[in-house]
């Protein structure tokens, strides 16, 4: 996800309980850093310090407060706590940065603002009568909210979007630099690699919802030009309480590279692989799978294994943290001011955005406006999300055509974990692939 216009990503937010855990808890030296506590971040150097404020410079700016809207869709029945770690890592950045003295001694005040999934425009307009910026969130159906936001001059650094109006809004820049004409997709070249056979009998599909299915259309898009052939392609409803049928479908069409068309179920899809007897070459999860540090018991009740399981990712793996000094530092970070909660790749997403704001409103000083936070944010040169994310050349505002990061990484699931799948992945950056080439042209229609 998130690639997010790519995020069936967030609606998997149960996979890593689902199919096995990730085991990065025991790994050794995970999570082991000591927390910085002088508001400066691996990488970056000060984000957050002490300062005089200054006057009331727009809404939601005070003397020595700003007040933020963090957005997502926990209170929804279809999917509850759905993205609930965005307020969780609002929340614990906010109190890391304030001890540090705050964007310039203005302490950041955060409003957890939950859309529940069919209220973004709602909860939009209520940011719009208190907020200065919204920051570290996400809406699943987002597009409602673009024209709300946009009408009332609310700046936005998102954890993800979804929509293609979300995509190119104006008043935004996203840490991920998302296109809605432009995608990362080298992994579909890297799997094709290893299954050549198997990517001339791709099925794939996604819930019927517009959002969903045009992000599905747009990978299906670039895998077509990476030489592979859809020969099944499903709609299944948002919400799916028996796979059987959709599993059969698969399997009478012979696929054999699998996408699967579920986000928020994927264990019961399994369920009914299993009774089917059905068994693709290998299974590709998509992009953005969140993780979750710690260790968990696998939950899938199938009696005969899973063939190969893969997904992609732009964030650093909680797998591979030792060799990030800023994803060691958000693992502190979460320890520190949040022990309670799980840790997991939707923190990674979160806190990329607000290292991006809090740089960014910090260089403004005083006269904090939101021109002047999205004119700082949308000159990041070599942007990784203070270590936590793939890395972008050159963030831009997100009406201009900015362009995506051209690396990425592939998992599998191992057992009860995932691993770090080197070989297919062959990095030539840190632990990321990186290739101009790897950007393909999609269209919104497919």
């Amino acid at each position: 996800m998130r690639r997010t216009y790519r995020r069936l990503a967030v609606l998997v937010v149960v996979l890593s309980v689902a199919v096995g855990a990730s085991r990065a808890g025991a790994a050794g030296g995970v999570g082991s850093a000591t927390l910085r506590t002088n508001g400066s971040w691996p990488g970056l150097g000060t984000v957050c310090e002490k300062g005089p404020g200054g006057s009331a410079t727009a809404r939601g700016v005070g003397a020595h407060s700003v007040d933020i809207a963090t957005f997502a869709d926990p209170g929804n029945s279809a999917e509850p706590g759905l993205n609930e770690e965005f307020f969780q890592l609002a929340g614990a950045f906010a109190q890391w940065c304030n001890a540090a003295g705050g964007i310039d001694g203005r302490s950041i005040v955060v409003h957890d603002r939950d859309a529940g999934l069919f209220n973004a425009a709602q909860v939009t307009d209520e940011a719009c009568q208190q907020d200065f910026m919204a920051v570290g969130g996400g809406l699943v159906f987002d597009g409602p909210a673009v024209p709300v936001r946009v009408g009332c001059g609310l700046g936005n650094i998102p954890s993800y979007v979804v929509s293609n109006e979300a995509d190119a809004a104006a008043l935004q820049v996203d840490p991920q630099d998302i296109r809605v004409d432009e995608i990362e997709a080298g992994w579909y070249g890297a799997l094709g690699r290893r299954y050549p056979q198997a990517a001339e009998h791709f099925g794939v599909g996604a819930a019927n919802e517009p959002s969903i299915l045009d992000a599905t259309r747009k990978w299906e898009q670039a895998a077509e030009q990476q030489g592979w052939k859809v020969v099944d392609w499903q709609e299944p409803p948002f919400t799916v309480t028996d796979w059987a049928p959709y599993v059969a479908q698969a399997q009478s069409k012979g696929v054999q590279a699998l996408e699967t068309p579920t986000g928020t179920n994927i264990e019961t899809y399994f369920e009914a692989m299993d009774t089917a007897g059905y068994n693709p070459t290998f299974i590709f999860l998509g992009i953005g799978i969140p993780e979750r540090l710690g260790n968990q018991e696998a939950q899938v009740g199938v009696s005969g294994p899973l063939p190969p399981i893969y997904f992609a990712t732009q964030t650093w793996p909680f797998e591979l943290a030792a060799q990030s000094p800023g994803l060691e530092q958000l693992i502190a970070l979460m320890r520190r001011y949040a022990p309670h909660d799980p840790i997991d790749t939707d923190d990674e997403y979160a806190v990329d955005a607000w290292l991006l704001f809090a740089k960014s409103a910090s260089a403004c000083g005083a006269d904090l406006t939101v021109s002047c936070v999205l004119g700082h944010a949308a000159a990041q040169a070599n942007w990784t999300g203070g270590g936590v994310y793939a890395p972008i050349a050159h963030l831009g505002l997100s009406d201009e055509r900015p362009t995506p990061s051209d690396c990425f990484l592939l998992m599998e699931v191992k057992g009860s974990g995932f691993a770090y799948d080197r070989a297919d992945t062959r990095p030539n950056e840190q632990i990321w692939h990186c290739d101009p080439k790897s950007i393909f042209p999609v269209t919104e229609s497919g």
